[in-house]
Parts: structure tokens; sequence; C-alpha cells
């Protein structure tokens, strides 16, 4: 769930990051030099020259503005909740439950500021 709740510049700027311990320098591999070059594209630091700039530009604002749980997983969750025997009734009760706790502290500081052994 970690991921999903990292904004999209998060999720690349990991994806980046992560080949980059793997001993890799950019441009070096054809993976690292695509993300590497579309991160620069996203943020600006250079202007779409060909269509496939276009649809990565428009790829990137498209998941900008999606949210990070859409109604099918949490579908699915529901279907896993009762797979795991839980009743119907009580699956959608937790996935309201935890839909509603994401809603309240997504992109807000807690009380404990970051610090939960301070708040505890």
């Amino acid at each position: 769930m970690g991921y999903r709740l990292m904004t999209p510049d998060e999720r690349r700027a990991l994806r980046i990051s992560a080949l980059f311990e793997l001993g890799e320098k950019a441009p070096a591999t054809p993976d690292l030099a695509v993300l590497w070059d579309e991160d620069r594209l996203i943020r600006g630091e250079r202007e779409p020259d060909s269509v496939y700039d276009r649809w990565v530009l428009m790829k990137a604002r498209d998941e900008a503005e999606r949210p990070a749980f859409d109604e099918q997983f949490w579908r699915l969750r529901r279907s896993d909740l009762e797979g795991a025997g839980f009743e119907p009734n009580e699956a959608r009760d937790v996935i309201a439950s935890v839909r509603t706790s994401l809603v309240n502290t997504a992109g807000k500081e807690g009380d404990h500021n970051g610090n939960i052994q301070e708040a505890a």
C-alpha cells in the first residue's frame, strides 16, 4: 500500500534510485536512460519533441489525477477478505473503515508529526 500512497513523482524517483543502487549509471542501461529522459521531460527540463514525449506527458498527467486506490482495487480487497473467511458485511465494514482512515490521513501530518514514539 505504501507504494500506492506515493505520488507519481515519488514512484518515478524511487524507480530511478533503485536502478542507481544496483550500480547503474545514467544512461548506461536502456531502462534507466528511458526513465531518466522521461523524468526530465515531466519535470519540464526539456521540451517534448516527439509523439512519444507527448504521450508520456499525457500519461503522467492522467496518473497524477487518478486516485491512488480506485474502485477495482477496493473490490479486489473485499474479495480477498471474503476469501480469507470474513462475512460479506464484515468485509464491507473493514474496507469502509480503511478507506475512511486513508482519506483522513492522506497528505496530512498527524499529531505525532512523523514521530510515533513521541506520540505514544
